[in-house]
């Protein structure tokens, strides 16, 4: 190692936490809340069958109320393994790759500095504040898209839910999108102590994840009501982490929710005419 760069340094340092870090992860997620979620573990499979469990690291395991993205900590540990043993096995050849790359940037420090902080991040994914590799297990894999190529005939639905599609969003993408089509999406409409409607979304809530009040009717309707106060505020300072499209409440009065309506609706384009094909209610939400 004495005539290794610094760049083959941190490759290595950073290749060997990169398949420690999924180790430790592993076991502190499993060791956190005083082993609550490894006693649940051991419940869910089985003294017997834990270790077959780990070692073939599935790629979520669904007990009560755990979820653990092995299949990721597997990538993870298996690319750093790899790396380990390309850059032992083929030193001489990488290392004079890595001194013609270095040779280059020695000439500029703060560049250089960069990419031996960038090279670390990568090779071990630190968390480094500014710079994360992500949340664990949180990725589209499994999405399916919510277009298809086909058109629907109109139904009769509420008119109070054409307030409740941004219907300028749904032009800009008929735009691009291959015609005939049609999208899925949902819905909430609020209504007030005096029967008026107004479209609102879970970013009102200001939580992350808030589609889990929803199992709690009472609940859902407690928190609207507590933000509804503050929806002024909410309009100036909209949450930074939220999926949820902005929306306008100038026009409302602050109200008080007493019913939440929660609607699927297919929306459909032939190119010319743009309208809601399908509108089920999926449930109701009372005070």
């Amino acid at each position: 190692m004495k005539e290794a760069t610094w760049l083959y340094k941190v490759f290595i340092v950073g290749s060997f936490l990169g398949f420690l870090f999924p180790v430790l992860s592993l076991f502190s997620r499993l060791s956190a809340n005083e082993g609550e979620y490894l006693g649940k573990l051991i419940e869910s499979v089985g003294y017997e069958n834990l270790l077959d469990w780990i070692i073939y690291f599935p790629s979520w395991h669904y007990g009560e109320d755990i979820g653990f993205p092995y299949n990721l900590y597997l990538r993870w540990s298996a690319y750093a393994m790899i790396s380990l043993l390309i850059l032992f096995f083929f030193r001489k050849k990488f290392s004079s790759f890595l001194n013609r790359i270095e040779s280059y940037l020695i000439g500029n420090k703060k560049i250089y500095i960069f990419v031996l902080f960038a090279v670390f991040i990568f090779q071990s994914k630190f968390f480094a504040g500014w710079w994360f590799h992500g949340i664990g297990g949180w990725d589209f894999s499994k999405y399916k898209s919510k277009i298809n190529l086909v058109t629907e005939d109109p139904v009769k639905y509420p008119q109070y839910l054409n307030s409740a599609v941004h219907w300028e969003n749904f032009d800009l993408l008929s735009c691009a999108q291959k015609k005939p089509y049609t999208i899925s999406g949902k819905a909430l409409i609020a209504f007030t102590e005096t029967n008026c409607t107004i479209p609102i979304n879970l970013g009102l809530l200001e939580i992350v994840f808030p589609d889990r009040f929803m199992k709690d009717s009472r609940t859902l309707l407690k928190l609207i009501n507590y933000k509804i106060p503050m929806i002024k505020d909410y309009q100036s300072l909209y949450p930074e982490h939220t999926p949820y499209t902005r929306l306008d409440y100038a026009d409302f009065n602050g109200s008080k929710i007493t019913k939440v309506e929660f609607w699927d609706l297919n929306l459909t384009s032939d190119g010319f005419v743009n309208l809601i094909s399908s509108a089920k209610i999926n449930e109701i939400f009372y005070q």
